[in-house]
């Protein structure tokens, strides 16, 4: 990767193949870090505790993960928050 994702961004992981059709993924980075000596970087995501489920009331963006930029995707869509 040779851009890292903005901070703020809206993104969603590439294990997470049933949110490739979600408007605005299931994170926000806020904290992009690197690049690392292969070029990628970091990014702290705020997302839902359930990795395997959309955010939402019962899933809030409460959880702060570490995703690496290889498998970290922009999301399209306004952020909804």
């Amino acid at each position: 990767m040779t851009d890292p994702i903005p901070v703020g961004a809206r993104v969603f992981h590439d294990g997470q193949i049933w949110a490739r059709t979600l408007p605005n993924g299931t994170g926000k980075v806020i904290l992009a870090e690197g690049p690392d000596l292969h070029g990628d970087y970091e990014y702290l995501v705020r997302t839902g505790p359930d990795f395997s489920r959309r955010p939402g009331p019962d899933n809030p963006e409460t959880d702060e993960r570490w995703w690496s930029s290889r498998h970290t995707q922009l999301a399209v869509g306004p952020d909804p928050i």
